[in-house]
């Protein structure tokens, strides 16, 4: 459980704005956590680069995609276990890499059915990781607006204005969506 942490909700439009202004402060790379199968990894430069970004794959933002955030100068490093079945499995997370911000772009779930919330957060205590976190918090603070404990892009609030439901997940009754 991330020690620093916040959560959102926002479409293409709004993570892309953020992001822009935070890599005009910061570098860093994407390095894209689940679904590894082996040691290749899949790093991107930009939130822009990666196709996709605010497209839920879940109705839940406990499954969604997620992203290790790290200095483009290291190579991301991965932990492996071996299963019961013999095989083994990669990880890249935390443990593998602590000096790293988690992202979880949460995104849009179906045919405009809903918005997944998405997270920032680190464990790190690390200058680096520290930093990062505090310059993305920084942007999404100047350009998100605060509804309850969540921060709504603005194009993620003009949906939500419209009747597109804000939630967690997809399975939750709607009285427990976000509503001002």
């Amino acid at each position: 459980m991330p020690k620093n942490q916040f959560s959102f909700f926002a479409v293409e439009e709004d993570l892309v704005e953020v992001f822009e202004a935070v890599a005009s402060k910061f570098s860093f790379q994407f390095i894209r956590t689940d679904n590894i199968k082996d040691k290749a990894l899949c790093a991107y430069k930009s939130v822009a680069s990666i196709k996709n970004i605010s497209l839920a794959e879940f109705g839940d933002h406990v499954k969604g995609k997620s992203y290790l955030l790290i200095d483009p100068i290291k190579e991301p490093k991965t932990r492996q276990a071996e299963q019961r079945k013999g095989d083994i499995k990669y990880f890249l997370d935390q443990l593998s890499d602590p000096e790293s911000v988690v992202f979880k772009p949460g995104g849009i779930f179906g045919k405009f059915e809903c918005i997944i919330d998405g997270q920032v957060g680190t464990v790190s205590d690390s200058e680096w990781s520290t930093e990062l976190y505090k310059t993305l918090l920084t942007e999404f603070k100047k350009r998100f607006i605060k509804i309850k404990s969540f921060y709504v892009g603005k194009s993620a609030k003009s949906k939500m204005d419209k009747g597109i439901r804000l939630t967690t997940n997809i399975k939750s009754p709607s009285e427990y969506d976000l509503q001002y």
